[in-house]
């Protein structure tokens, strides 16, 4: 029998327990893989921390979720549980709602109330959290983070890892380049380049102000 291993024991891997066990996955969780071995001291759960990231083997049995919202720091850890043979299971939470012809990735998480319109594509280890939405014929690059009540609407493409703020929105057909940050709040009126920040209602490019010296 598999028994899921969870990465990532901080806030987003603690919630993750519910959401695995609310998924329908029949297998068992066997526990959390994290490089703080202390990471549960204050949150005591019924499993535990099995070991550290950087040195732990993939048993036969194990089928890994990655749980880390940081995406430099998770597309490092995944690749290194990879390269070992590790495998990674897709988590869809039981209240998720998806429509036809999807195209999901390996290691997808679709969180709590999470919504995947028809003929969307979402790349190996996106996120989709709580009541956040994919329209219709969207594209969701690998390694792409949507936090809570994101509305990526119909058309959109998203490059790999791009990481959107809690409550913004893609207006359709904008094109999102790799690595870019839509900070949370924003209204994505216009295509944004690869590894540009922007925020704002309409989003604008975050540039840092020159303080003048007296």
């Amino acid at each position: 029998m598999k028994k899921i291993v969870i990465m990532g024991a901080g806030g987003f891997g603690r919630e993750m327990l519910a959401w695995v066990r609310q998924s329908g996955i029949l297998w068992p969780v066997k526990g959390y893989i994290d490089d703080n071995p202390a990471a549960l001291a204050r949150y005591p759960k019924d499993v535990a921390v099995l070991g550290r990231i950087e040195d732990y083997e993939p048993a036969p049995e194990d089928l890994f979720v990655c749980a880390m919202g940081q995406i430099d720091v998770k597309r490092r850890c995944v690749e290194k549980i990879l390269a070992r043979g590790g495998g990674f299971a897709e988590i869809i939470h039981r209240t998720a709602v998806l429509g036809v012809d999807l195209n999901l990735g390996d290691g997808v998480n679709l969180c709590p109330h999470a919504v995947i319109g028809s003929d969307a594509t979402l790349g190996d280890f996106v996120t989709v959290n709580v009541h956040s939405s994919v329209d219709h014929d969207a594209v969701i690059g690998r390694w792409s983070q949507l936090h809570c009540h994101v509305d990526i609407t119909g058309g959109v493409v998203l490059g790999e890892g791009v990481l959107v703020g809690s409550h913004a929105t893609v207006l359709p057909g904008v094109k999102v380049g790799d690595g870019a940050v839509i900070g949370a709040g924003a209204v994505v009126t216009k295509d944004v380049a690869a590894g540009a920040t922007v925020f704002g209602v309409p989003a604008r490019p975050y540039r840092v102000r020159e303080v003048a010296r007296v």
